[in-house]
């Protein structure tokens, strides 16, 4: 593993023409004020490294994303296309996110807790979660800094088929916006649907079904390896997903700020399960979503993990791959070397961006560098790895 400061000289260095010039600058012009609501038209220039082909200039809508972040300075953005894009060796899609991440010094842990739980996957068992590329941004003829460029979470992410009129129930994708998503009682409180078109009436009843069960259902019940939770939520998934939480200490991702997802019922699959993707993990390896520090020694959990941890089938189940991930995607020199990437990656758009948001009005440190958090996450990844090694061998007993 090279040093950080040996890794971010080696992209001044003529070797590595690309990583000298940081990732790809993509130019935006609109033609009124960006806001939340309602999208106004711009332009958006590519260069041929994103484009697929010769540099770009395409037509498309923008608009502010985010909830509690479009109180920073550096905002984050939405782009609707006229048509799917291929952008940055990604896949085709209309829509995509320019993620400022304004509170993580490191630019990163979006991209590395996505990249994670994706390595996660297996040819059987595909873990869903956004791709990115870091990329620059100019807007309105200002350098606007480095951005995290995503995938939304939408159905096409998911491989979900159009809707057909032979499908028993649709497609759902739902998004927990609130604490109150945290499975503790009946109905959908702290859900937003997605998809279906909430337009047409919202799908609530496969959500509502679920969250009864898994709410008030009785032990014997929900352990029932016919009708209990295994009929409804893939739970393969869901100890990858927990353990992603566990891992990344994301405190505001146990009982918000994910996605439900579950494909239609056909003739083929009349019972289709529930699965989670991950999303919104700025706050996590050591920082909370504020920017504040956050120690390496805190149990997440909700009512559904509580009851599953609580089946000594399922205890075992997670400490089997707890080992498995151990020995392979969450090794703290394998974590070590996704950050070292990502820095390389980022090269000289490192220094760019601290110098043109260089005020962090946020809970951090304003001393606070780059170099600095890589640091300290890495330094908070060992320690937190050791600490779940020592946990979950002792919930397990």
């Amino acid at each position: 593993m090279r040093p950080l400061a040996a890794l971010l000289l080696a992209c001044t260095l003529p070797g590595d023409a690309r990583a000298a010039e940081g990732p790809p600058r993509w130019t935006i012009e609109a033609k009124g004020p960006i806001v939340a609501d309602p999208k106004v038209a711009c332009t958006v220039r590519l260069p041929a490294e994103t484009s697929g082909g010769d540099a770009a200039v395409l037509a498309a809508l923008i608009k502010v994303r985010g909830s509690s972040s479009q109180a920073y300075a550096k905002k984050s953005f939405a782009l609707t296309f006229e048509r799917p894009l291929a952008a940055a060796g990604l896949p085709a899609d209309p829509e995509w996110i320019l993620n400022a991440a304004f509170v993580d010094c490191s630019l990163m842990r979006h991209k590395l807790s996505y990249d994670l739980f994706r390595a996660l996957a297996t040819p059987e068992q595909p873990r869903f979660a956004a791709q990115s590329r870091f990329v620059e941004l100019d807007l309105a003829g200002r350098y606007h800094g480095a951005y995290l460029l995503m995938q939304p979470v939408t159905g096409r992410l998911l491989g979900f088929a159009a809707p057909q009129p032979a499908d028993l129930t649709p497609a759902v994708l739902y998004k927990a916006v609130d604490h109150a998503a945290n499975f503790g009682q009946p109905g959908h409180a702290g859900f937003d649907p997605r998809e279906p078109d909430p337009a047409k009436g919202p799908a609530w009843a496969p959500l509502d079904e679920l969250n009864g069960f898994v709410s008030q259902a009785p032990d014997q019940a929900f352990r029932d390896p016919v009708d209990g939770l295994a009929r409804r939520l893939d739970l393969a998934n869901a100890i990858d997903f927990h353990l992603l939480v566990l891992l990344t200490c994301n405190l505001d991702g146990i009982t918000k700020n994910y996605y439900l997802a579950r494909p239609a019922a056909t003739a083929a699959n009349p019972r289709p399960k529930f699965f989670f993707v991950p999303w919104d993990y700025d706050g996590t390896f050591g920082r909370n979503w504020d920017g504040s520090r956050v120690g390496p020694k805190e149990w997440l959990s909700n009512r559904l993990f509580d009851r599953l941890w609580s089946d000594p089938a399922m205890r075992a189940a997670f400490l089997r791959r707890w080992r498995e991930l151990r020995a392979g995607p969450f090794q703290a020199e394998a974590i070590a070397r996704r950050i070292d990437d990502n820095a390389l990656a980022l090269g000289p758009a490192i220094r760019r961006n601290e110098q043109r948001w260089k005020r962090i009005d946020y809970a951090a440190p304003r001393e606070l560098t780059f170099e600095e958090d890589v640091r300290q996450m890495k330094a908070w990844t060992t320690e937190r790895l050791a600490w779940l090694d020592a946990e979950i061998a002792r919930r397990t007993r």
